[in-house]
């Protein structure tokens, strides 16, 4: 049974990203072991609420063993079964959107550009020209480390805000400056050829991909100096 369409239609998560400006792109995908990363943080929490509702169990009996009104106990018994009842469905659909979110994100490089999107609840997408590119680094924590993979982190040039903003100015989420290959398996071979292609945008003089080209502003203004030169040539002749 294919779960999966369901469920990405009822998120509302778009289809596959378009590629970024420039050549054919090469597309890089999280590794296996990001998954499992991901899976282990989220059982930890179902472990926390599995604990949490143990305990919800041994309190309701507590209660019931005193002089509680029968009414008061019915009321807790039945909120423990719903509380139950929800965890059971959170754990099914909670698992979907572990799942998801590692295989719907997509890290693509051309020789122009890059385009990162990930995310499930929240999409996140991100164009990055490569001509913008100030910093390249590569962050591995311990856990990554163990699983042999880490983050290639991109930084472009300036500031600028978080990818997503709450109510009231708050900010959240991480700049859009900022992107990152999370979870690849060949971080070193991805920073090199993020290496390879910036230089060979600087050399070029390209800068960002959505730019237009400028030569038809050089050609107009040049244009404007030979007939201003002319005016002038005109109004010394009169002047004569």
């Amino acid at each position: 049974m294919n779960w999966r369409d369901p469920v990405l239609r009822l998120l509302r998560v778009p289809p596959t990203p378009a590629p970024p400006p420039g050549s054919p792109p090469k597309t890089f995908r999280a590794a296996p072991n990001f998954f499992l990363l991901r899976l282990i943080r989220w059982l930890l929490t179902q472990v926390l609420a599995v604990a949490g509702l143990l305990w919800a169990i041994y309190f309701v009996s507590w209660v019931a063993s005193t002089k509680t009104p029968q009414v008061i106990v019915w009321f807790l018994q039945a909120s423990e079964i719903f509380a139950w009842t929800v965890f059971i469905g959170e754990v099914v659909f909670g698992w979907m959107v572990v799942r998801l979110d590692y295989e719907m994100r997509w890290y693509m490089l051309s020789d122009r550009a890059i385009r990162i999107r990930e995310g499930i609840a929240t999409v996140r997408e991100k164009t990055i020209a490569l001509a913008n590119i100030q910093n390249l680094a590569i962050r591995q924590g311990p856990l990554q480390r163990f699983l042999g993979i880490a983050d290639v982190e991109v930084k472009t040039a300036g500031g600028g805000g978080s990818s997503s903003e709450l109510e009231g100015g708050k900010k959240h989420g991480e700049p859009m400056h900022v992107g990152y290959f999370r979870g690849v398996a060949n971080a070193e071979e991805i920073r090199d050829l993020l290496r390879e292609g910036v230089r060979r945008q600087r050399d070029a003089g390209l800068g960002d991909p959505d730019e237009p080209p400028q030569h038809g502003i050089d050609d107009a203004i040049a244009e404007l100096l030979t007939e201003a030169r002319a005016l002038r040539r005109s109004a010394g002749v009169l002047a004569g």
